[in-house]
């Protein structure tokens, strides 16, 4: 059975008797449909099925801002989480990780990317370091940014823990960045012949 989205389910209630939910998140004890119903008409919400096989079924009491911010984040978890048949690989360090140790562990990275993995870099801050981890994200990106992407943003999950998910890309997204790459360094070039002309005219 296919799970419905999340969202608002109107007025059909198939359920007399429900476990309610109010717009904070404070449980106001199981009572009747009609009960619900009324609830939601007087504070102008919406009622949102939280967990169809409990016993009653819990609803909730949400705006539709709620629920719009909740479908953002059930999207956003959805995409995080590794396709079926894609294995996810983790790593997690300090940001005061030693200059040779980051380079192991990015060389690790970079052999799961080839193997078409997804990889999962958790950073924590160490306490004395005023490193800036999304630094190290880039610094880890940019040594395998010939074959990855991020799948997932770098982004903070608690205090003082960031964590991104990187993926090999696809071959549509390769040859999208060789030919940025080459068009870098034929400009790259076009500089550096620029910059020879003057210099042969005071030998």
């Amino acid at each position: 059975k296919k799970k419905a989205a999340f969202g608002s389910v109107g007025r059909r209630i198939p359920y007399r008797i429900l476990h309610l939910i109010n717009q904070d998140g404070e449980s106001l004890g199981n009572m009747h449909r009609a009960e619900a119903l009324k609830l939601m008409d007087q504070h102008d919400l919406k009622l949102v099925l939280l967990q169809e096989n409990a016993e009653p079924p819990v609803y909730r009491l949400m705006s539709g801002q709620q629920i719009h911010e909740e479908q953002l984040k059930r999207a956003e978890k959805k995409k995080a989480s590794p396709k079926p048949g894609v294995v996810q690989k983790e790593l997690s360090f300090s940001s005061a990780i030693a200059k040779n140790d980051l380079e192991t562990k990015t060389k690790q990275i970079a052999q799961w990317i080839e193997k078409k993995y997804h990889v999962k870099v958790t950073i924590r801050q160490a306490k004395d370091s005023n490193t800036d981890m999304l630094v190290l994200f880039e610094q880890i990106l940019e040594t395998v940014s010939e074959k990855a992407t991020y799948l997932s943003k770098p982004k903070v999950t608690r205090e003082g823990v960031s964590t991104c998910i990187l993926r090999h890309m696809s071959d549509k997204e390769l040859k999208a960045y060789q030919k940025m790459e080459n068009q870098k360094n034929s400009t790259v070039r076009k500089d550096e012949n620029e910059e020879l002309k003057p210099s042969e005219l005071h030998q």
